[in-house]
């Protein structure tokens, strides 16, 4: 099998088996930041940097106020008023700190989009979306940048990422070995060759992993006959 047809072909025997219905397929994918606005986009990451050192209920608190003082995080009013939008952050909570870190990532964002027309191009067109979230945004570190991928689309990487790794291994997809970076590697260039988005190709690695290739390997009940990794019995 050409590495082209490995994700296609997957993705055809997870709805195959009912291991996936095209009910939960979709909304998988419609949940991801290919569907969201640039403002989406932006609170997403502007929750997680708020969330780093913070208790969840405490951020939960004042994250209505943040909201209100970033203008519900369009970036082009942002952009505009920005001094307005700092001094109605430090009203909502006293971390100068996390203020200005909110404000750079608002500016970050306008530029992005400046650049790639929307922060979902810009995604689209990253090599590796994990690196490029941390290189360019502040407060966002190799732990926490797990979890707003998880909200982004990645579903669960932050749990099952020693599941991807042994699947990309029995597929014999070279490069994989622990971590979230050769997992993103080994995806970027599996989507490319395949035609897929990241985030498609993503939940069918998630999902197959889940069903065939993780934990406990069933390689009996998968009809991926030509896996490099396949153990009958």
């Amino acid at each position: 099998m050409k590495t082209s047809e490995l994700l296609p072909r997957c993705r055809e025997i997870l709805l195959l088996t009912s291991a996936v219905n095209t009910k939960e397929w979709d909304d998988l994918v419609q949940k991801s930041y290919n569907r969201m606005s640039d403002r989406k986009i932006l609170q997403n990451i502007s929750w997680t940097v708020l969330l780093s050192g913070y208790h969840f209920q405490s951020a939960q608190k004042i994250w209505p106020e943040i909201k209100s003082a970033m203008l519900w995080f369009h970036p082009r009013l942002v952009g505009l008023f920005p001094n307005w939008c700092s001094s109605r952050l430090l009203k909502a909570f006293d971390n100068q700190k996390k203020v200005k870190a909110l404000m750079d990532n608002s500016g970050i964002a306008c530029e992005l989009v400046k650049i790639h027309g929307s922060l979902r191009e810009w995604l689209n067109s990253a090599d590796s979306i994990m690196d490029e979230l941390v290189g360019k945004f502040s407060y966002l570190g190799n732990t926490n940048v797990k979890s707003l991928l998880h909200n982004l689309g990645f579903h669960n990487l932050h749990k099952h990422e020693a599941d991807l790794v042994k699947t990309f291994a029995a597929w014999n997809i070279p490069g994989t070995e622990a971590g979230s970076r050769a997992v993103f590697s080994a995806l970027t260039g599996l989507c490319r060759e395949s035609g897929l988005h990241i985030v498609e190709g993503y939940i069918i690695v998630y999902l197959f992993s889940l069903s065939f290739c993780g934990s406990s390997p069933r390689c009996s009940a998968c009809l991926l006959k030509e896996c490099p990794g396949r153990k009958e019995g």
